[in-house]
């Protein structure tokens, strides 16, 4: 007798929020790559350096309703990183999970042959390519240009163009690196653009979500889901990221993830003048750095992100949430993970890693529009959602 085997594909996400785009994601895995979906989904802040819209667990709980089955959280040391640092992250946290086959993410192109022919020549950058990135950055242009220019002939660089395939490129490249034991799948986007404000009958971007938040507007129509769907707004920290700068000498800022290059003292000057956080990083900012680096360091200031912690290795996998099907694949994990899998976030002691996670997740509370949501300590207590 044939034992069928049950596929178990991986999503990396930040659902920020949740939308019919991401669901129509997770369907069509159940439809073409997988019988089981694990979303590893980023807490409370995200790698375009801000904070989610929302909770957490409202956004685990949307998944859950759409189509994956078991969410486990990227913390925080991964979620506010850079695009290979935040790959590397949830790719290692993936493979230590025992149970994936297959990672399958949203693509701009859809091509995962040249996603991988570019994460191939990038994971093996040559000293020539190198040099020439070098150039380009001495000339003034930001890393992610001054690489597109230096792989220009040698690589189909338009695959560099738009952010979901710059992200695949990277996770294709961390499994390569690492030797993560599993496979790879571009899907391709439907309906809009990542960042545009184009609108289908059914289908807008997140960040478009975000802004009609933001504006007032109704948003039923683009997600599946807006049951206890509490609003956090960043600009109530604005004032604690500004002081935490202006108090804190320059080497501390020097030892912050991603600072380099003297980068303290532009966020010394900007803090001594300006008073809004859109404001301060529009001051760092230069052609040299993205704005999205200018906002994770400026958040990472102000939560403590130091190198050292941002470039450690993943020590445990907490589940977010699950459904019936995802208890399945916890049992699987629980006999399978290399690292701990905690759904009792008490049981967890002494893990700087995880710490620092919840640290966080204090911080994120005080950006609520509930003021009983914004109480301490909360995240410790948080048990799983169970659908």
């Amino acid at each position: 007798m044939v034992l069928f085997m049950k596929k178990t594909a991986a999503v990396i996400a930040e659902f920020n929020p949740f939308h019919n785009g991401h669901k129509y994601l997770l369907m069509k895995i159940k439809e073409d790559i997988a019988d089981r979906t694990v979303v590893i989904m980023s807490g409370s802040f995200v790698q375009r350096g801000d904070i989610a819209i929302t909770d957490k667990w409202t956004r685990a709980r949307a998944a859950l309703l759409n189509g994956a089955d078991l969410v486990i959280e990227l913390p925080v040391i991964y979620s506010m990183n850079t695009a290979q640092k935040f790959a590397f992250g949830s790719v290692a946290t993936l493979n230590a999970t025992g149970v994936i086959d297959t990672l399958a993410f949203g693509s701009e192109s859809g091509d995962t042959s040249s996603l991988l022919a570019a994460a191939s020549a990038i994971a093996d950058e040559s000293p020539e390519i190198s040099e020439r990135i070098k150039e380009y950055m001495d000339q003034g242009y930001n890393y992610p240009l001054s690489r597109r220019m230096a792989f220009s002939g040698i690589i189909d660089t338009s695959v560099l163009d738009d952010p979901n395939d710059i992200l695949g490129i990277e996770y294709i490249r961390a499994i390569l690196e690492t030797g993560a034991e599993m496979s790879y799948k571009a899907i391709t986007r439907s309906g809009t653009d990542h960042d545009s404000s184009f609108k289908t009958d059914s289908i807008a971007s997140a960040s478009e979500i975000r802004r009609m938040i933001r504006n007032g507007n109704s948003i039923s129509d683009y997600i599946p889901d807006t049951h206890d769907f509490n609003i956090y707004d960043p600009d109530i920290l604005a004032t604690a990221v500004i002081s935490k700068i202006r108090l804190s000498p320059a080497e501390y800022i020097s030892e912050i993830n991603d600072v380099s290059e003297g980068l303290e003292n532009k966020f010394k000057k900007a803090a001594a003048s300006c008073s809004s956080f859109d404001e301060l990083c529009m001051a760092v900012k230069s052609k040299r750095y993205t704005l999205s680096r200018i906002r994770r360091i400026a958040w990472s200031i102000l939560l403590g992100l130091d190198k050292d912690i941002c470039s450690m290795m993943p020590s445990y996998i907490r589940v977010l949430g699950m459904n019936k099907t995802g208890m399945e694949i916890l049992r699987d994990m629980k006999k399978r993970s290399s690292l701990p899998v905690i759904t009792k976030p008490s049981s967890l002691k002494n893990d700087i890693i995880f710490e620092k996670n919840s640290d966080a997740e204090d911080i994120f509370a005080l950006c609520s529009n509930d003021p009983s949501r914004r109480i301490g300590g909360t995240d410790k207590k948080t048990s799983p959602v169970i659908i």
